[in-house]
Formats: C-alpha cells, structure tokens, sequence
C-alpha cells in the first residue's frame, strides 16, 4: 500500500483526521489504518457490515447512538495498566484506572446490546466478578481505595489510627504518640501493599478478557467514525466484486473543501477499468493528477473498510495499491528526479510480479527525460501492463500515441470547449487565476486515436502572448 506521505498527499490522512472518534482505542485504530490483505477478505467484509449496520443507526436510532457516543467519551487508554498485570503489583492510580473501565463497561455493554446491532468481532462485555475483586463494598463509585473488607488486618491497623489521631486532637502530638503514628502509618502502606498484591493476583485471570474488552471499544468506535463520515458525505459501502472494477461520480473531500474555498466545486470522476493500462489523456493542469488521486484514494478506503465518496463502486479484493506521482517524496539521495522515478518504479514491478490483484498508477510517468524518451518509456509501460492478467493499471499522461496502447482511454476535456475571447476578457477583468474558471475537469470516455488535447496553445493565445511568438507555433 502507500506511504504516509502519499496517504497524506491523495488526501487519505484528510479523511482519518475528520473522523470522530470518542475514546483513544479508536483514535489509535484512524492514525494506523488497517489495509485488509489477501486472506482477510472475510473480516473485510464483516467490517463493511459493521459499517452498514452502525450507518443505519445513526438515522434510525440518533438517541441510541448519542447515548453510545456518550458512554464512548469517558474511557481511557489503561492497557499499560492491564499488560503490566501480569508483571508486578499495581499502584492505586492504575487500580483506580481499571476500575473505572470496568464500570464503563457496565454501562456499555447494556447500551450496545439493547441497539440490536449485530455487530461481528466487536464484544464489549462487562465484567462484574472482576469489579466485585475490585470493589467488594459494592458502591461503584468512580474512585479507588483497598477497602478494610479485604484485609481484616488492615481495618485493625486503621481503626487503631483513627483512634490515635482523635487522642492528639484531645492531647496534643506527644513525641510517644508521633512514633506510635509513624508506627501504624507504616504498618497500614505494609499491609496495604500485600492487598494490592494479592487483589492484582486475582485480577490476571480476567486480563485477556480485559484487553478483548479494549480491542473491543476500538473497533466499535472506529466503526462508528467511519458511519457517522460516510453519512455525512453520502459515501457508498463499494461491492467487493471478482474482477469489476468500476467507480461512478467518486469525489476526493480533501480536494472538494480546498477547491470550495475558491467558490469553485469539485467535479466527480467516473472511471471503469479493465486488466492491463488503461489511460488518461489531457493537458497539464487540466485535472489527470486530481482524477488519479482521487480513484487512490478511495481504492485504499474500500481495502480499509471505508465506505468509499462515490455514487457507485464496485472493484475486486486488492492486494496492493501502488502510486508514482510528482510529489513522491525520493528518499534515495544520490538520484536525479528521472533516476528515483525509475528506481521507485521498477520497485513497483518487482512488487506486483507476485501479488494476485494490483491497482498501480503512474501520473505523468517519464516527465523526467525528453518527450521522445518519455513518450516511448509510457508506452512500454502500457504494453507491460497489458501482459499482466493481475494489474490494473491507470497512466496519466499527456505524451502522444499512448492511449492507442490502452484497454480504455479516458480524458480530461480541458480548454476544449472554451471561447478563447471570453477567457482573455475575463482574465483582463480578473487575472489569470481566472484561467481555472473555463477549465472543464470532467473525465471523459474517448476513442483510443483520440489526441490529448492542446491546452497550452489555446491558453498562449487567451493570455495575449505576442503575435510575433503564437504564429510560428506549429503545432
């Protein structure tokens, strides 16, 4: 799968940061992504139905799940406290942690059972033997002491200073009465020690229960930030198919919410793929990076258990996602900008050989070298990628007598359609950032001799560059 720069530069990072998580288990789960692998196709899919289910509630039962949230937001990390059980004698503070966990499972678990989800390989369940060991007086309030109840030596030891300490209120601190103190304070933290001991003896036997319970909380409240995102963008929960690979109207909110600040509006992308290239034409600027991001993006959602921000998807299990874009960041120092293209490319080769489904995209592959190396560099691209029965490849590019090579050839319209005297007055009128303005970003199905489109010119032309200059263009 991807890097974390480019999780974060197709706008995967985006998407987990926006998720709203309640407890730290699933806070935890969002920074670290679990990408399904091949053998884990079933609990992909089971986590899909988690998603459904917890989506359903949200607009059926919103008090149901406001009280869940509720219950969700006080829990605390203490799996430092549970793992070290089994390690040594805990403090009061960590006795005082568990406690306070096993008493928001109390209230969870009712709360969770009562709402009928059906979740699979989510169980939060309370514990109330071990909150008994740890509580004995039963008052379940939110606080933690040894309780005199579990040790009648140490309710002896205590009731002697209690008594003590109301004699110097009566007496005054005598230097016989301060030693007899020291004495029974020491004896109380001695007895108080081996209580705490023996008690977290008898608390081990319910640490794997424990840690089950906060595997438990994690992956419910990551299920339900990943429900409460996909209702509030309409995402889809994408069709885990054999070999389709389709997505229709997909859209990147990364991309949407920057280009919204502009008063400008994300256009959705539909694109169907076939085994071997498949191919994107358009000219610079003209949206294929912003295509080919987004169709990243939500490949990596759908094998994360995501719902994926499109009208319709359906794609086969992935076993890897590859991307190879402009701002890679090349961590191989030594290499020219060409040379680390092509060393992280022949890593993507060696990658997939063996891998039984695999989404790769290259996005202006070979821009390195000269148009006649590049251009012939993408198309052996296109023609390896054609050999492989496993790859789905998608290769943006705007070098000619490449989309001739692919199984599909898309592109992005461009200028094509746009008025060049309408856009010089209205970059008079307003700049050339107003150029984007006429820009249509849609992707479109094409013949496959159809020719990229010739942007550079029209937009030479609409920005007034001088005559002398635009008549010797031969294009």
């Amino acid at each position: 799968m991807l890097d974390n720069s480019q999780l974060n530069s197709i706008g995967f990072r985006w998407v987990t940061e926006h998720l709203e998580v309640m407890t730290p288990y699933g806070e935890a789960l969002a920074r670290r992504p679990r990408f399904y692998v091949r053998g884990e196709e079933g609990e992909l899919l089971a986590e899909q139905r988690n998603v459904e289910a917890l989506r359903r509630a949200v607009r059926e039962d919103t008090p149901g799940v406001n009280a869940l949230m509720r219950l969700l937001m006080p829990v605390k990390d203490i799996r430092r406290s549970i793992d070290s059980l089994s390690l040594r004698t805990l403090t009061e503070v960590e006795l005082f942690e568990i406690k306070r966990f096993l008493l928001q499972l109390e209230l969870i678990a009712p709360q969770l059972d009562g709402m009928r989800l059906g979740l699979e390989g989510v169980s939060v369940t309370a514990l109330p033997a071990a909150l008994d060991l740890i509580d004995p007086d039963g008052m379940r309030s939110p606080s933690f002491f040894v309780s005199d109840r579990l040790s009648p030596v140490l309710a002896s030891v205590r009731r002697e200073r209690r008594l003590l300490d109301e004699r110097m209120k009566r007496e005054g601190a005598s230097d016989e009465l301060m030693a007899e103190r020291t004495r029974l304070a020491a004896a109380e933290d001695e007895e108080n020690a081996r209580v705490r001991t023996e008690l977290c003896g008898r608390l081990r036997a319910y640490r794997e229960r424990l840690l089950q319970n906060a595997d438990s909380v994690g992956r419910l409240d990551l299920a339900l930030g990943k429900a409460r995102l996909a209702e509030k963008y309409g995402a889809v929960t994408p069709k885990l198919s054999g070999s389709e690979f389709r997505m229709r109207g997909m859209t990147n909110p990364k991309f949407a919410e920057s280009l919204e600040e502009k008063g400008r509006s994300f256009v959705p992308v539909s694109l169907e793929l076939k085994r071997g290239a498949v191919v994107i034409t358009g000219a610079n600027m003209g949206g294929k990076s912003i295509a080919i991001k987004t169709l990243a993006l939500n490949a990596c959602l759908a094998m994360s258990g995501f719902a994926v921000f499109a009208e319709e998807a359906e794609l086969p299990f992935l076993d890897g996602v590859s991307l190879l874009s402009e701002d890679r960041e090349d961590a191989m120092s030594g290499l020219s900008s060409f040379g680390g293209e092509m060393k992280a490319f022949d890593s993507i080769l060696r990658e997939t050989e063996t891998e039984l489904c695999s989404l790769v995209m290259l996005d202006e592959f070979a821009r390195g070298t000269n148009p006649h190396e590049g251009a012939a560099l993408v198309r052996a691209a296109a023609k390896l990628f054609n050999a492989r029965v496993n790859t789905f490849a998608v290769i943006a590019t705007h070098f000619d007598g490449v989309a001739s090579l692919g199984r599909l050839h898309y592109q992005v319209a461009g200028l094509r359609n746009a008025d060049v005297r309408s856009i010089r007055s209205r970059i008079s009128a307003g700049g050339p950032d107003t150029l984007a303005e006429f820009m249509d970003y849609g992707l479109y199905p094409v013949a496959p001799d159809e020719d990229p489109p010739r942007d550079a010119v029209t937009i030479i032309h609409a920005l007034g560059v001088s005559s002398e200059f635009t008549e010797l263009i031969d294009v």
